[in-house]
């Protein structure tokens, strides 16, 4: 279908999972048949924040959004049709999810974007969105630990939870931090948080925010936060103690510079493709 040259009028609706066909569909032309979204969609459909974007009745766009846990909201799986980019239509669900999540309370939006994504790009500078730091997504898989041994959380003081805000590790990403699929800023009551989730650990001098497993697709998947201390210590440290929660595969995002990214590949993880480069962006509401 080709689409009109006159003004979009544009309607916004949450899906439900009798759009899933139209959504796989959607998915499937403007990324292709590696799209992880479909896969996921019961998931994401019953949260009951996947904002699709209608010219007429045909399905032009959409994007979902999440509330982190520091009460940030956060943008992904945002798809565009092919034959509908560059005529607002990203912009019109980045309003409308604004004014949803300002409703709610958030006052801070953010999301990430691919560096080769420029129509993406684009969207998030006319959206006034702000790039606030950039990283690339890593991932490996572990071995199974047998057997198995108790892994136990660190409790850090106040005091030491304010000396990471400053650490130069965190300072790499302008004091953001990825924490499983979202970016955060590193402030203390979001360290104090995690602190009481027992996701802090320390290992000599590394301190790393490890993530229970979560079942992902089909193998159980940690993430890992770098808060201080050696990057390849860090690592390697981080596998171990990931590998003795249970975890088959460990994930993060780090630094996006040379020397990060060529000690990570050393030590066994590869650049996810979709995460090679990731710029990420902030948007006050």
């Amino acid at each position: 279908m080709e689409p009109s040259t006159t003004a979009l009028k544009l309607r916004v609706s949450l899906a439900k999972q009798s759009d899933r066909p139209l959504i796989a569909r959607l998915c499937l032309r403007a990324v292709g048949k590696s799209d992880y979204v479909p896969r996921r969609l019961p998931t994401i459909i019953t949260r009951g924040t996947l904002f699709l974007a209608w010219e007429a009745n045909t399905l032009v766009g959409m994007t979902n959004f999440d509330m982190c846990i520091d009460g940030s909201g956060w943008l992904s799986a945002a798809r565009t049709d092919p034959d509908w980019r560059g005529r607002g239509v990203s912009t019109f669900l980045q309003r409308k999810i604004a004014a949803y999540a300002k409703r709610r309370g958030v006052g801070t939006l953010r999301l990430w974007v691919s560096s080769e994504n420029k129509p993406s790009l684009r969207a998030c500078r006319r959206g006034r969105f702000e790039q606030v730091c950039e990283a690339s997504h890593i991932s490996t898989n572990l071995r199974p630990a047998k057997p198995r041994k108790k892994v136990n959380p660190s409790f850090l003081s106040d005091e030491q939870l304010l000396t990471l805000l400053n650490s130069s590790y965190v300072a790499k990403t302008r004091g953001y931090i990825g924490y499983r699929r979202h970016f955060l800023k590193a402030t203390k009551k979001l360290l104090t948080q995690v602190r009481d989730q027992n996701e802090l650990y320390v290992s000599e001098r590394e301190i790393l925010l490890i993530s229970p497993p979560e079942k992902t697709f089909t193998a159980p998947q940690s993430s890992l936060t770098i808060l201080d201390g050696p990057f390849a210590k860090s690592l390697i440290a981080a596998k171990e103690i990931a590998r003795h929660m249970g975890a088959q595969t460990l994930r993060s995002f780090i630094p996006y510079n040379p020397y990060e990214i060529s000690v990570a590949i050393t030590l066994g993880f590869r650049r996810t493709p979709w995460g090679k480069h990731c710029l990420v962006f902030e948007k006050k509401i």
